[in-house]
C-alpha cells in the first residue's frame, strides 16, 4: 500500500457521515414528513446520479488541473449547500409545504452539481495511486471504513430523531453533516497525489463512441445497465411500503439501515482479501444470486406472505449487505481493471454517467409506476398481489436476466463460480484456522 493511504479511509469516513444524512434515509425522512408523493422520492433519489452527467464535459480539465486539487475544489464547493439545506429545514410551519420541497430540491440539485462535477477525478487518481495487486484489499479497506460510518450515522440520527420532536430536528442533522464535510476536506488534502501520465492532456476530441465500442468495456456497461434497472427501484419501494403498509417509524427504518451496512463491514472483511485471488466475475455472480432471494423476501412481505418481524427484518437486511457490498467490491475492481490507462478519465466519467443515468431516472419511473397502481389489488389465496408486490417481482425477473450478461464481462484471470464457492467455503477457513493454530490471526 502507497504512504499516506489511510487518510483515504479517514476521508471516507467522514465524508460518508455527510452524504449519508443529505442523500440517504434521513432526506428522504424529511420528504416523508412534507408528505412527499411517491414521484418526488423518486426525483430525491434519482438526483444525485443524474447530475453525473457532469462528469463527460469535466473530464477533459481533470488532468489539467491535477487530480488532488481538481477533486479538493469540488468537494469543498459541494459543502455550502449543505448550510442551505439546514436553512430549509429550519423554516416555519408558515411556509408552505410546497415550497420547502421545492427549495430542497434546489438545495439538493446544486449539491449535486458540484459533486458530479468533481467525483470525476477521483476514480483515475486512485487507480494510479494504489497498485493494482493490492487493489481489492484497498477497495475493500475503503468500503468498511464507509459502511460503518453509515452505521453510526444511522444510530445515531435514529436515537435523536426518537426524542426530538421540533422543527429544528431535521436542520441539526443536516448541520451535522456539514461538520462532517469540512473535516473530510482535511484528510482529502493529505491523501497523496500522482503526477498526471504524459499523454492524458491531448486536446484532440474524444472518440466517445468508439470507446462506448470498446469490446470489454460494452459488456460490462450492458450488464451494469441491467442491473442498476433493478437497483434503481430499490431505493424507492421499501420506505413507503414500511411507512404506509406497517406503520414502521423513522427510527426503525434508520435502525435496519444500520444493520444491512453493518452486515457489509463484516462481508467486507471476508471477502477484501479473497477477491485479489479469485477476480470479481465469481463475487458478481454470488450478489445476484443473494439479490434474488432478497427481492423475493420484500415481494412476500408486500404480498402479505411473509410477517414484519425481527426474523423478516434480519433476512431482509443481512441479503442487503451481503449483495450490495459483494456488488459494489467486484464491479469496482472489475471497472478499474478494464479501463485502458489511455483516456483513463474519460473511460471512467463514460462508466459513471451511463451507470448514474440509469440509477437516475429510474427511479422517476419506478415512482411513477407505484403511484400508478395505487390501490390495485389482486388476490391468489394468501397471496396479495398489489402495486408492490407485482414491482418486486419485476425485480426478482431483472436479476435472474442479468446472470446471461455477466457471464459475457471478460475477466481472463478469475475463478469459475464453482472454484470461488470451493475457495470460499474450503479453503479460506482451513486458512483462517491453521493462522489461527499458528498463532498469526491477522497475517
Amino acid at each position: 500500500m502507497p504512504a499516506g493511504i489511510w487518510n483515504a479511509h479517514l476521508f471516507q469516513v467522514f465524508n460518508t457521515i455527510s452524504w449519508s444524512i443529505v442523500l440517504s434515509m434521513p432526506m428522504v425522512l424529511y420528504f416523508k414528513h412534507l408528505h412527499a408523493s411517491a414521484t418526488v422520492l423518486g426525483v430525491v433519489v434519482a438526483l444525485n446520479p443524474l447530475l453525473n452527467i457532469l462528469q463527460i464535459p469535466a473530464a477533459k480539465f481533470v488532468e489539467r488541473v491535477g487530480y488532488r486539487a481538481f477533486v479538493l475544489r469540488g468537494w469543498a464547493s459541494r459543502s455550502f449547500f449543505i448550510v442551505g439545506m439546514a436553512i430549509v429545514a429550519a423554516l416555519p410551519e408558515a411556509v408552505g409545504r410546497e415550497w420547502r420541497i421545492a427549495l430542497m430540491l434546489l438545495m439538493l440539485a446544486g449539491f449535486n452539481s458540484a459533486r458530479g462535477i468533481s467525483v470525476c477525478g477521483f476514480l483515475p487518481w486512485l487507480t494510479l495511486l494504489v497498485p493494482e495487486p493490492v487493489r481489492g484489499r484497498f477497495l475493500a479497506r475503503d468500503q468498511i471504513a464507509g459502511s460503518a460510518a453509515i452505521v453510526g450515522t444511522m444510530l445515531m440520527t435514529a436515537g435523536y430523531l426518537t426524542r426530538a420532536e421540533s422543527r429544528w430536528s431535521f436542520a441539526i442533522i443536516f448541520l451535522a453533516s456539514y461538520l462532517g464535510a469540512l473535516v473530510s476536506l482535511i484528510f482529502l488534502r493529505r491523501i497523496p497525489d500522482v503526477p498526471v501520465p504524459h499523454g492524458s492532456r491531448s486536446t484532440t476530441p474524444v472518440p466517445w463512441r468508439e470507446m462506448l465500442l470498446y469490446p470489454p468495456f460494452r459488456s460490462l456497461m450492458i450488464y451494469n445497465f441491467v442491473v442498476c434497472v433493478a437497483y434503481a427501484a430499490a431505493g424507492v419501494f421499501w420506505v413507503p411500503l414500511l411507512r404506509d403498509a406497517h406503520g414502521a417509524s423513522d427510527a426503525v427504518i434508520l435502525e435496519m439501515t444500520a444493520l444491512s451496512n453493518g452486515v457489509m463491514v463484516i462481508c467486507l472483511l471476508v471477502f477484501g482479501r479473497l477477491i485479489d485471488r479469485t477476480g470479481s466475475r465469481p463475487m458478481l455472480a454470488v450478489s445476484a444470486a443473494i439479490y434474488v432471494l432478497h427481492f423475493s423476501g420484500w415481494c412476500a412481505l408486500a404480498a402479505g406472505v411473509l410477517p414484519f418481524n425481527l426474523k423478516s427484518v434480519l433476512f431482509l437486511q443481512i441479503t442487503a449487505g451481503l449483495g450490495v457490498s459483494l456488488f459494489n467490491l467486484a464491479n469496482t475492481r472489475l471497472v478499474m481493471g478494464i479501463v485502458p490507462e489511455m483516456g483513463r478519465s474519460h473511460f471512467f466519467a463514460l462508466f459513471s454517467v451511463i451507470t448514474s443515468l440509469t440509477l437516475g431516472s429510474l427511479p422517476v419511473v419506478w415512482g411513477a409506476g407505484l403511484d400508478l397502481l395505487a390501490g390495485w389489488h389482486a388476490r391468489w389465496g394468501a397471496w396479495d398481489w398489489n402495486r408492490y408486490s407485482v414491482l418486486y417481482a419485476a425485480l426478482v425477473t431483472i436479476m435472474l436476466v442479468s446472470h446471461f450478461f455477466r457471464v459475457r464481462v471478460p475477466e481472463p484471470q478469475a475463478m469459475t463460480t464453482d472454484a470461488f464457492l470451493q475457495e470460499l467455503v474450503l479453503r479460506t477457513p482451513v486458512r483462517g484456522l491453521s493462522r489461527l493454530l499458528a498463532r498469526r490471526p491477522f497475517s
